[in-house]
């Protein structure tokens, strides 16, 4: 019921598909820079936005948004705006102007949003389950992965713990004999002396 709940969610949720363009440029002390996005099908929606985020001086920037076929216009003088329209198919132009200032570039953020056809919602649904699904078996093969490295872990662990025992054992048997055989001579010695 929960994967249901997901797709459900995903499918009200993302019904629209969408092509986003963000960028940031830095227009020049008395340049502009223009920008072309190509709109591909007839009459969908756009939302164009544009901050200067830096700036040495004063912080607004000349904006020239025009779509395609003369479809839209905007000119304006701001720090920032947000424009929502319908563009028609065709190349759309953007220009960021800073030629009236003579000393301050711009770190201009523009990000442009636009709606393509509309998904059917079976598709989104379709396309949902199917990534929770493969996400499923991701994840089994991961648990999978590691129970097999806490077993192999627990095996390293095992065998060192051995080796420590047996080098323990071993080097205390080594050491008696040693002493042992130290003390013999010790004695040996002695008595072929007297």
């Amino acid at each position: 019921s929960s994967m249901r709940l997901l797709v459900l969610l995903f499918a009200t949720l993302a019904p629209v598909a969408c092509t986003l363009h963000r960028f940031k440029t830095l227009v020049e002390a008395g340049n502009t820079d223009c920008f072309t996005v190509d709109i591909k099908q007839t009459s969908v929606g756009v939302t164009a936005s544009y901050m200067v985020i830096s700036a040495d001086s004063s912080h607004d920037i000349h904006f020239d948004l025009r779509g395609a076929q003369s479809s839209y216009q905007v000119k304006e003088r701001r720090q920032r705006g947000i424009h929502t329209f319908d563009a028609a198919q065709g190349e759309m132009s953007l220009c960021l102007d800073n030629s009236y200032s003579y000393t301050a570039d711009k770190m201009i953020a523009v990000s442009i949003h636009i709606n393509d056809d509309i998904v059917p919602l079976s598709t989104v649904a379709d396309k949902t389950t199917q990534a929770a699904d493969r996400i499923q078996r991701q994840l089994k093969l991961a648990q999978n992965e590691l129970y097999d490295r806490s077993n192999l872990e627990k095996k390293h662990r095992t065998v060192v713990e051995n080796n420590f025992e047996n080098i323990n054992f071993w080097g205390i048997v080594n050491s008696c004999a040693m002493v042992t055989a130290g003390v013999v001579q010790v004695v040996a010695i002695r008595k072929l002396l007297k």
